[in-house]
């Protein structure tokens, strides 16, 4: 990997993590693999095996959320990460897994002792608001505090990858095979668990028919999955449709019963 393709990287990497994503962005799911995987490719120049290697992921982290009971991750500096070494390596998914997953943990807890450090300018936020007329120095004090987050992500990035890349192919290559074994192997599994943890959180009775139609189509017919997801788009249109049509029909009667009430004062 050259110093210009870590460096992008990084850039990748540091725009990912989830105050610079969502603080600065918006919540626009550029920390999402699929997404960062595809950036990492185009980078290395195997955008087809980043895409895949990105949604391989997406569906390991798909129950990774900040919500209900699961624990929020670092994902996108995870994803990023484990992308590029799996691409720069050769090693797939495995290699992904292998350092992806710890990764993100790490910087998850990282990123928390980053913005407990940032209490101190935020006090100096709120005196700044009561004394009124300061916008220029919060603002300003916002924009430092992002790019700070920024230099570290991109820093902490392109040396693990550019420094460490020696390091890394010697850690992948001399992984026993009962290893690489045993990552694909939860690679498989992960991915259940991932729907699972959403299904737990989102599922509801009126759902459950949608649900056995989608496992139907893709478990007993063969369907691919965009093939299902193009079924999926159809249904939500005709459920779209038919409670617009009944909104439309129960709000007729009540429109013309409020004309004739007119009609009748008059």
């Amino acid at each position: 990997m050259t110093a210009l393709q870590a460096a992008l990287i990084a850039i990748v990497s540091a725009l990912s993590c989830s105050t610079i994503e969502g603080g600065w962005f918006g919540e626009c799911k550029l920390r999402e693999p699929v997404v960062t995987g595809a950036l990492v490719g185009l980078i290395l120049g195997d955008l087809k095996q980043g895409l895949i290697i990105g949604a391989q992921l997406e569906l390991i982290w798909m129950g990774v959320a900040s919500i209900g009971p699961v624990a929020g991750l670092a994902v996108g500096p995870g994803g990023t990460i484990g992308t590029a070494i799996a691409l720069s390596t050769g090693a797939g998914i495995e290699a992904a897994m292998t350092f992806g997953v710890p990764v993100s943990v790490l910087l998850q807890f990282i990123q928390s002792l980053i913005d407990t450090s940032y209490s101190a300018p935020m006090h100096t936020v709120d005196k700044l608001i009561d004394e009124g007329g300061q916008e220029k120095k919060i603002v300003m004090i916002h924009w430092l505090c992002g790019i700070l987050t920024f230099a570290f992500y991109w820093l902490l990035t392109f040396v693990a990858l550019y420094f460490g890349n020696d390091a890394i192919n010697m850690i992948v290559n001399n992984l026993p095979a009962w290893v690489n074994s045993g990552l694909g192997a939860v690679a498989k599994v992960l991915p259940a668990l991932g729907f699972a943890l959403l299904l737990s959180l989102l599922l509801e009775s009126d759902l459950i028919p949608y649900f056995i139609i989608g496992f139907a189509l893709a478990a007993y017919l063969g369907v691919s999955m965009v093939g299902v997801a193009g079924i999926s788009v159809a249904l939500a249109w005709i459920v779209y449709i038919l409670k617009r049509d009944s909104m439309n029909s129960a709000a007729a009667p009540a429109k013309l019963t409020s004309t004739t009430d007119e009609e009748d004062e008059l």
